[in-house]
């Protein structure tokens, strides 16, 4: 018998598919792991689940990128007291000094009651949580993404104005990009 051209590739594409279908079987078998198993990346894993019921919460890294920046402003907060209260005890400090630093910490405490009052009346308007940092004359208001519209942008400024009597100019109104 005689092989011809076309049963020759014809057996070679069937051993082809073959080694093909062993591969994928021994590959993707429950309970074997291996090499390229544990290089997964998130995307395969999920699709291995695809049935699975999975929770997701949106404002998760937002709410923990807030919080970070609130530890950060309370740590900035604490270091500028401390600093002042070393100069009001400081027995080598002349009166002028000592009455400067009194009156420096006395606008931090106003800035930082401010920056609280803000922060809660901004959450309770725009229902998500926002990081108000007051220095002088100058609000920067830090807001979660997918939060600032036209509109929050404008009672943001209204609130900022009201309560703190900062001007509109001096008001930066920023968008979490994570």
């Amino acid at each position: 018998m005689i092989i011809k051209r076309k049963q020759l590739v014809s057996i070679a594409l069937v051993l082809t598919l073959g080694a093909a279908v062993f591969v994928n079987w021994y590959f993707s078998r429950p309970g074997v792991k291996s090499v390229i198993d544990t290089n997964q990346t998130t995307v395969n894993r999920q699709a291995e689940n695809l049935g699975d019921a999975q929770y997701v919460s949106a404002t998760t890294a937002s709410s923990e990128t807030m919080a970070g920046f609130k530890v950060k402003r309370e740590a900035a907060h604490d270091e500028a007291k401390e600093a002042l209260n070393a100069v009001i005890k400081d027995a080598q400090s002349d009166s002028e000094a000592a009455e400067e630093a009194a009156e420096a910490l006395s606008e931090l405490s106003k800035a930082i009651k401010s920056e609280a009052d803000l922060e809660n009346l901004i959450t309770a308007k725009i229902s998500s949580d926002c990081v108000v940092i007051i220095d002088g004359d100058v609000c920067q208001v830090i807001v979660g993404k997918g939060v600032l519209t036209d509109n929050v942008s404008l009672q943001i400024k209204d609130l900022v104005i009201s309560q703190a009597n900062i001007p509109a100019k001096n008001i930066t109104i920023v968008e979490l990009k994570k």
